[in-house]
């Protein structure tokens, strides 16, 4: 499988995506599958995980370029989603979702992935939201 398919972004190859980090969803089992998922099972839900990130990351893309503030409902909400995401790959609490804030900015590789064809300072703009989120609904 290769990772631009799963990320649907032609431009993003497989040695760019094991550089940045993102070549995360090569072992991913399906829910229900009890752990045997077929190669085009995991094919299909590395396709559908890579859409919502885009989605996701889009979402939060604009909101940041409108001004819509990280404590906004609205922000929130798209914060959620990316939660939900996150759990595709664990099940992070309030203090891992924080550490995972923090890292989005911190660490160049998951900021330029994240902020890749998206607004600059997004990355921050993720984490301040994140941090909101984390607070107000994780333990």
């Amino acid at each position: 499988m290769q990772p631009d398919n799963a990320f649907a972004n032609p431009g993003l190859d497989q040695a760019e995506a094991v550089e940045d980090g993102t070549a995360l969803i090569g072992s991913l089992t399906p829910a229900g599958s009890n752990g045997a998922a077929t190669p085009e099972q995991q094919r299909v839900l590395a396709h559908r995980i890579g859409q919502d990130w885009n989605r996701i990351s889009s979402s939060i893309a604009e909101l940041f370029a409108t001004g819509v503030p990280e404590n906004d409902p609205r922000t929130q909400r798209v914060i959620h989603e990316h939660y939900q995401w996150i759990c595709h790959f664990w099940t992070p609490d309030r203090a891992s979702y924080l550490r995972l804030a923090e890292m989005y900015v911190n660490q160049p590789k998951f900021r330029r992935r994240i902020e890749r064809k998206k607004p600059k300072g997004m990355a921050a703009y993720m984490r301040e939201a994140m941090i909101t989120y984390a607070w107000a609904h994780l333990r």
